[in-house]
């Protein structure tokens, strides 16, 4: 029975020493000293978790600048339209939000001094005409020594002033969209009409039916969308991997999975003293949409781009030690496959792969399942 006994135990003690110096798949199968390193799973298990073998794969990556900014409208594409003589309010024909077109009636304006312009107008024009044919008879018997030289110049100055006057209430009157002719035949205007100069969507109103207006006062702000540049903070550690002509993706942060496109087109030249940015602009991709002025974007300004080999981020495992490393298929024995961890050094992230820069063998790699495998000692 003694003898039984201390059989038992001498076979229990290999076991054991057997058993923690080799790794087995879901503790069925034992593997030799020389495979001690490597990690053990059975052709049963690779199916269960759906692991997955395959290669690095190449791809384009991209080094990029983060920076934020806004999407601003172009100076030639946003005005502020005041009215450009006083008066009252009489309508509003757009609300806010709605799109007009270059020269469309924004409001109208009942205003005295219009009507009194318009008055001046006809007063001057005729009394114009007048002068204009004193002057024309007068040159002609001038001419033939009919008339004196101090008549002729008399009716050449009273020309000239009036002609200065005319000209000058005409031009006038063209500014406040009117026609002059119309007024010089007496159809006089009773109302101003506020016209947008650009086409655009009226992004604020700061006017309302009855109120007296100026022309120092802003009635309205209008804004072309399709004339939206980006305006770019960058950091001034960043100013010197940016050129001009540079591919930058920008989105709005409550939406970052839809990217938009545009090129860089001008690089500031001054630091922000507040901020500590240099303000750099960039074309908007005429296809994008939906943006509204003075949007907030974050951006990416692609700065260097290459091809190399990168791997699905599943499939590098990330350690405890902040190190990575992935697994390469060392050999199929039986029912059993053998893993062998690999450390490795990664790069970029692109595409969902990762970059892998530690050279790697020609070996089939774990893409699919590396979370499923046994815990390691």
């Amino acid at each position: 029975m003694q003898l039984y006994k201390h059989f038992f135990l001498g076979v229990l003690l290999v076991a054991v020493l057997f058993g923690c110096n080799n790794k087995k798949s879901g503790g069925e199968a034992e593997v030799s000293t020389e495979d001690s390193a490597l990690v053990v799973i059975s052709n049963q298990q690779f199916d269960a978790m759906q692991m997955e073998f395959g290669d690095l794969q190449e791809t384009q990556f991209s080094e990029n600048v983060k920076v934020n900014g806004h999407v601003i409208s172009s100076v030639k594409g946003q005005a502020q339209v005041t009215s450009r003589i006083s008066g009252t309010i009489k309508s509003i024909s757009r609300e806010l939000g709605d799109f007009i077109p270059a020269g469309g009636v924004l409001c109208t304006i009942e205003s005295n001094d219009f009507i009194v312009l318009q008055q001046d107008f006809a007063t001057v024009s005729n009394q114009f005409s007048e002068a204009k044919s004193a002057y024309e008879r007068l040159q002609s018997l001038y001419r033939d020594s009919i008339s004196s030289r101090k008549d002729f110049i008399a009716a050449e100055s009273a020309y000239k002033s009036l002609s200065a006057q005319y000209n000058g209430m005409k031009h006038r009157l063209s500014l406040l969209n009117v026609n002059p002719t119309q007024v010089e035949s007496g159809n006089f205007y009773r109302t101003l009409e506020v016209r947008a100069p650009i086409g655009g969507f009226i992004t604020q109103i700061n006017c309302m039916i009855g109120e007296y207006v100026t022309p120092e006062k802003m009635l309205m702000t209008v804004v072309n969308t399709n004339q939206l540049y980006l305006q770019l903070d960058v950091y001034e550690k960043d100013i010197a991997q940016l050129t001009v002509g540079q591919s930058v993706k920008f989105y709005n942060p409550n939406n970052p999975s839809e990217k938009f496109t545009a090129k860089l087109t001008k690089i500031g030249k001054a630091i922000d003293t507040e901020k500590k940015t240099i303000l750099c602009t960039a074309q908007i991709d005429p296809t994008s949409v939906n943006f509204v002025n003075n949007m907030y974007v974050e951006a990416d300004v692609n700065v260097k781009e290459y091809t190399a080999k990168g791997l699905p981020e599943e499939a590098i495992e990330t350690l405890t030690d902040g190190t990575y490393r992935v697994y390469l298929l060392e050999k199929k024995s039986g029912e059993n496959i053998y893993l062998n961890p690999v450390s490795v050094t990664t790069g970029l992230k692109s595409n969902n792969l990762i970059e892998i820069k530690t050279p790697l063998p020609a070996q089939q790699i774990l893409l699919k399942g590396v979370y499923s495998l046994p815990v390691g000692e």
